[in-house]
């Protein structure tokens, strides 16, 4: 029997963690995706794989992988990865996928390997730089609620809410070919800080970090909007250019 070959570069893609519950999805612990995720990257002319959380195959992963997404999801990273002992009382944690991410996220720091954050993941590339984050935004008392599902008549998150500025000169701008899009908004939390080694490629209107990069890597871009619901071309545009990435990578090895 012949085995077919995949030509597509291949996209790992790490899901969520769930604890059973009577009234979710199974009463037994399951890992949870949206599909919206997968069909952006496919679409884009990647090939999504969806990576168990194994330790033992960490490296593996890594050698057989042409780009790294790492997602949204319902949860915060623990403060004290960014050095704060106190935890704001919203914070949610999920350790099984927080420990997870990291180690994974650590070693493909150490590659050229495509990396491309969404929400979440734009904040663990940001902290494993040394970068911190504000723990809840509304606190601060200077920014407007970017929880858009709280706003009536932005309760779809395919509906633009807000303005970002792109950095002039940034990869994201280079990729994007705009100053200034519309994106939608669905997080409590925000980098305070861009880690070491990385630029700020983008701001929303009131100040908020909303995309961060490494300018010393083929593609390591982190955003904090979600792209995979593609409310501009914008949002196309990041994810073709993260598949080109990875087709570079792919014929690179």
């Amino acid at each position: 029997m012949l085995k077919a070959k995949i030509d597509r570069p291949l996209i790992g893609i790490v899901p969520d963690y769930r604890e059973g519950c009577a009234n979710g999805y199974s009463v037994k612990n399951y890992y949870a995706l949206r599909a919206n995720y997968v069909e952006m990257i496919n679409d884009a002319g990647g090939a999504a794989v969806i990576l168990t959380y194994d330790y033992d195959l960490i490296d593996a992963y890594l050698e057989s992988l042409d780009g790294l997404v790492i997602v949204g999801g319902y949860f915060d990273i623990n403060p004290k990865r960014y050095g704060e002992q106190e935890i704001h009382h919203t914070v949610k944690l999920n350790d099984v996928r927080e420990n997870f991410e990291n180690a994974l996220g650590q070693k493909a720091m150490q590659t050229n390997l495509p990396y491309l954050g969404i929400c979440n993941g734009m904040q663990l590339l940001n902290i494993l730089h040394g970068g911190n984050v504000i723990q809840h935004i509304p606190d601060e008392g200077k920014y407007v609620d970017h929880e858009q599902s709280h706003i009536e008549g932005f309760k779809d998150y395919k509906t633009g809410y807000h303005e970002v500025n792109l950095e002039v000169g940034s990869k994201l701008h280079q990729i994007i070919g705009e100053e200034k899009i519309i994106t939608n908004s669905s997080h409590h939390q925000a980098a305070k800080n861009a880690g070491s080694g990385l630029n700020v490629a983008a701001r929303a209107h009131d100040g908020i970090i909303e995309a961060i990069e490494k300018p010393s890597h083929p593609f390591c871009i982190g955003v904090q909007w979600h792209p995979e619901f593609e409310v501009s071309q914008a949002d196309k545009k990041i994810f073709e250019s993260f598949i080109s990435a990875a087709k570079n990578y792919k014929e690179g090895k």
